[in-house]
Parts: structure tokens; C-alpha cells; sequence
């Protein structure tokens, strides 16, 4: 019995919500199985759309959470690509998609950050490029 049937495989992540088990004629529990994998097609891609306005505070806590989110990711060709934006007054595109193509600079390039500052937040322009672009 399998549940779902398959996962998907993005590189070297799989993302399966299922389980496959084998059972006897009772309905006792033989052996479990993972799910076959589909691999993906492409790449996964990851824009990040950063708030760098002056209301966002402190900034080491923000180079930590992206660091954090960002090792969860295998990075490389074939695998996970990120870009990231950052707004304030104005739009920067920090570094585009397959930039940093190991997980060692990406978090490098994470922790250098810095913020743009600012005293406006325009949340909704950088969506906007971010969708566009």
C-alpha cells in the first residue's frame, strides 16, 4: 500500500508526503518502503524579496534567518538556484539566480549582506519585479 504513489526529487531533495508499507495477510506491517521518485524537470528557482527599509531592525537577524533558510537547500547546477531582491526607496537586485552556484558562497554572499536602508517600503514594486523578472 503506497500513499501517495510518488515524490518528487529536485536534485539531491526529495519531498514526499507519502509512505509505501508492505503487509501480511492480517494487515500487520511488514516492511515500510520509500516511494518511487520522479525527478524534476528543471531547476528549483528561489527569489527571495528582501525588506532592506529602515523598519526592518536588527539587520544581523535578518542575515541570520535568510543564512538559515538558505542552508536548507541543496545549491548547485542541476539543483537549487537563488536570487535575491532587496527593497527600500528603491529596487537592488543583490544577485541573480545561479550567481552563487555552491552553497558555500550563497552563504557567504548571505552573511555580507548589507541593508539598503530607507525611508519608504515599497513591498508591493518589488513583488511586482520580482514576478516580472
Amino acid at each position: 500500500a503506497c500513499a501517495p504513489l510518488w515524490s518528487q526529487q529536485c536534485g539531491t531533495s526529495v519531498f514526499s508526503s507519502g509512505r509505501c508499507v508492505q503487509l501480511d495477510r492480517e494487515l500487520r506491517l511488514v516492511a515500510t518502503m520509500a516511494p518511487t521518485a520522479q525527478r524534476c524537470s528543471t531547476f528549483m528557482d528561489i527569489v527571495v524579496v528582501l525588506d532592506g527599509s529602515n523598519s526592518i531592525y536588527p539587520w544581523e537577524e535578518v542575515q541570520a534567518f535568510l543564512g538559515n533558510v538558505l542552508a536548507r537547500f541543496f545549491i548547485g547546477p542541476g539543483q537549487t538556484q537563488v536570487g535575491v531582491l532587496q527593497y527600500g526607496e528603491h529596487l537592488v537586485q543583490e544577485w541573480a539566480l545561479g550567481q552563487h552556484p555552491t552553497a558555500q558562497s550563497l552563504l557567504e554572499a548571505a552573511r555580507n549582506l548589507t541593508r539598503q536602508e530607507g525611508r519608504e517600503t515599497r513591498t508591493a514594486m518589488a513583488i511586482r519585479e520580482a514576478w516580472w523578472d
